[in-house]
């Protein structure tokens, strides 16, 4: 079995990145653990410190086995298969809708479906802060304040400043409100669409999908044994209960009652459900 949580980036980061995910499972290596990724619409940068991941299993957006090194997975906007070996440690910094855009300078929309190093995209990246990481791998405490110190460092030396579209990037993805969305840019829905492309690689209307369906996620976290999906479609602004069902089986290929009986196939579950903020 595996462990899966999720932390919270200090306040100077936190507008930036969705969460941390640390997921680790501690045996011999010899056997791999099956489990299915659910979409969030974000580009990540993933490190990989020790097993394997195998996204070539039944997976239609990538063909790559992942061992010790940094990644760059692109948003996707589906669900899909992976494996991992059982003494994975893996930490997956997430970050929030056109960001990675933003701080890198790369359009977002330009990437296919496959996993990248940042020598794919002639970005440089400072790949020693994995083996900094990987002295500590034992740590939670210890990793997260290093990666919030390389992290602001990061946003520090390339200059990161937000933009109108990123702020409002950000609402969108956590209200899903298309129509206030539209309205607060200067631009025809055309030129829009494309210039959320270039940032996101998703249209503003997937992104809010996206959104919704996580808030959806936050919401069960709390209430999964005691759901009542009728008052969960009003509340989150599905036309009625058979379209909520829909929504939801579209991002993780289960009814919400089914999914519920095997979280154990979905890990960023488990680890939305021990998400927390680390105080030091």
């Amino acid at each position: 079995m595996y462990s899966s949580k999720m932390f919270i980036p200090n306040c100077k980061l936190e507008q930036w990145i969705k969460v941390y995910w640390f997921l680790e499972a501690n045996g011999t290596g010899k056997n791999f653990l099956d489990t299915i990724f659910i979409p969030d619409g974000c580009a990540t940068i993933l490190m990989v410190f020790e097993g394997i991941i195998d996204f070539s299993h039944g997976n239609e957006y990538f063909d790559s086995i992942l061992t010790n090194g940094i990644y760059i997975v692109p948003p996707i906007y589906k669900p899909y298969k992976i494996s991992m070996s059982n003494n994975i440690k893996v930490i997956d910094i997430q970050l929030k809708p056109s960001v990675f855009f933003k701080l890198f300078n790369f359009p977002v929309n330009e990437f296919k479906n496959k996993v990248y190093t940042f020598d794919d995209i002639s970005i440089n990246f400072d790949r020693t802060i994995l083996e900094k990481l990987y002295e500590i791998k034992n740590d939670d405490l210890k990793l997260y304040l290093e990666i919030n110190n390389f992290l602001t460092n990061l946003f520090t030396r390339n200059n990161f400043y937000p933009d109108e579209l990123i702020y409002n990037l950000s609402i969108l993805y956590k209200n899903g409100n298309l129509d206030d969305f539209f309205h607060s840019q200067n631009l025809s829905i055309r030129q829009i669409e494309r210039k959320v492309k270039n940032y996101t690689g998703l249209t503003p209307q997937n992104l809010s999908r996206l959104g919704r369906f996580y808030s959806v996620l936050e919401y069960m976290k709390f209430r999964q044994f005691n759901l009542e999906y009728c008052e969960l479609a009003l509340e989150y602004n599905f036309s009625d209960q058979s379209h909520f069902i829909r929504e939801f089986k579209s991002f993780c290929n289960e009814t919400p009652s089914k999914f519920l009986k095997n979280i154990d196939l979905y890990p960023q579950y488990k680890g939305l459900c021990n998400k927390s903020k680390i105080i030091y």
